[in-house]
């Protein structure tokens, strides 16, 4: 009698044990793969196997907590529906083909912290509402095609470490908001459209570290108090300033 006691007690251990992922969870990684197809990635997924075998996918506690999926031949566009991890920490799909616009929807992740989409063919503005998330830490969409100008608030991202936005169409002007984002370690805005003067208040982030403005069309006079920063890189060449910081890290030449 114990013995099949500690049978049935056994078999209810392990059920729960390997209890999969919500479907809604498995729809939206299945989602991913055929928009992205997944047919033709480098490192593809076998469907009928658990997601827990899925490469580049990170499940604890039935949650998907990370799909990385950086130099894998992603093409295609992503789903709306990867909303649906509703606890995913981390979407990194740096270096792929990916076409379309970002999903405004990602923004609906309350305790998503990193996004890295970068490196891919992009479209479209930044959602304004994943420009207000307060989980988030880091921000890449370097090296895309992405347009318009930043919202005029940004205080909602008050946990952000980097902004790394280079490399696309982006335009308009700086907002002054951005001095409000006290974690902020490294932004990064070379190589696009950007007008107007940088905000004065930069010089009061006191974790920036790296600091890269240069291929774009700033003017006005440079903040001279960007020289009470600890700077590791700073890069501001080929911008209007009328005047620049007699002091400036190299690179701004």
């Amino acid at each position: 009698m114990k013995s099949i006691t500690l049978t049935i007690l056994c078999f209810f251990f392990t059920a729960f044990a390997i209890a999969e992922i919500t479907p809604a969870q498995k729809q939206a990684l299945v989602d991913l793969y055929n928009s992205t197809n997944g047919n033709e990635w480098t490192n593809s997924w076998d469907l009928n196997d658990s997601p827990e075998n899925w490469k580049g996918v990170t499940i604890f506690r039935d949650q998907v907590l990370a799909v990385s999926l950086r130099d894998n031949n992603l093409t295609g566009t992503l789903p709306a529906s990867l909303s649906n991890l509703t606890s995913l920490k981390v979407l990194n799909l740096h270096n792929n083909k990916l076409e379309g616009t970002i999903p405004a929807s990602l923004a609906t992740i309350k305790g998503l912290k990193t996004i890295n989409l970068s490196l891919n063919r992009l479209e479209g503005t930044i959602p304004t509402n994943i420009l207000a998330m307060g989980s988030l830490e880091y921000l890449d969409l370097f090296f895309n095609r992405l347009e318009g100008s930043l919202p005029t608030d940004l205080s909602g991202l008050k946990k952000l470490k980097r902004l790394s936005i280079y490399s696309n169409d982006l335009e308009g002007e700086l907002p002054s908001s951005i001095t409000s984002l006290t974690n902020l370690k490294e932004l990064q805005l070379n190589s696009n459209k950007f007008t107007g003067e940088l905000p004065e208040g930069i010089a009061m982030l006191p974790s920036l570290k790296k600091l890269s403005v240069f291929d774009n069309d700033f003017s006005g006079e440079f903040p001279n108090s960007i020289n009470t920063l600890s700077l590791d890189e700073l890069v501001y060449h080929d911008n209007n300033f009328s005047t620049v910081a007699s002091d400036a890290l190299a690179g701004g030449e």
